[in-house]
């Protein structure tokens, strides 16, 4: 698939990392740390990514770092800054802990999503993986009154939108272990063992 000039890859990269004890951003696998990897695939298919951060240490040359306009709420800080500075109606979102996502599970969104739209995101049969999706701009109105009430959850604002879920553990590039989460110190263990071990 060829470079989308009307799409734009969002890394959400501004967790405390508290349960690790470090920027999981900048954690190492296979030489490249989580940020890079995830920049990589995104590369392949949009014009622009841009990083949600507020940790000067997350850098990639030539991208746009973005800090989150409202502290402490979560993810729902970061997307609303990162939607707030994109120019374009569609963005990829991707969330810094799941780095072994493939850029075909990006392309399957692509070719999934639609104008009609707000948000897009993935599920493993029953189970839903809402920061990992494309997400409109128009989503940020919508997020914005939330925010204003004191409501941060994600997951429950996507259901105020025209939103879409689709499946992906039937597709030809799904594989156990794709959407895995590194949030503790034995998730990044188990998943550098289980590289070695392959």
């Amino acid at each position: 698939m060829k470079i989308q000039n009307n799409i734009t890859g969002i890394i959400l990269a501004g967790g405390k990392s508290s349960r690790i004890g470090t920027d999981k951003a900048l954690l190492k696998f296979q030489s490249k740390t989580f940020i890079q990897i995830i920049y990589d695939n995104l590369k392949e298919l949009c014009s622009e990514i841009i990083i949600s951060s507020d940790n000067p240490e997350v850098k990639i040359s030539g991208v746009k770092i973005v800090a989150d306009k409202i502290k402490n709420i979560g993810p729902a800080g970061g997307i609303f800054s990162a939607l707030s500075v994109s120019e374009t109606e569609k963005n990829i979102i991707v969330s810094v802990d799941t780095p072994f996502i493939p850029t075909a599970l990006f392309e399957f969104l692509i070719k999934h999503n639609t104008d009609d739209t707000d948000v897009l995101i993935i599920s493993e049969g029953t189970k839903l993986h809402p920061l990992i999706g494309i997400y409109s701009k128009n989503f940020k109105h919508i997020l914005s009154e939330e925010i204003k009430k004191g409501n941060y959850k994600i997951r429950d604002i996507i259901k105020k939108t025209h939103y879409k879920i689709t499946d992906i553990s039937e597709e030809r590039f799904y594989r156990k272990n794709i959407l895995q989460n590194i949030n503790t110190k034995d998730d990044y263990n188990s998943a550098l063992e289980r590289k070695r071990s392959i």
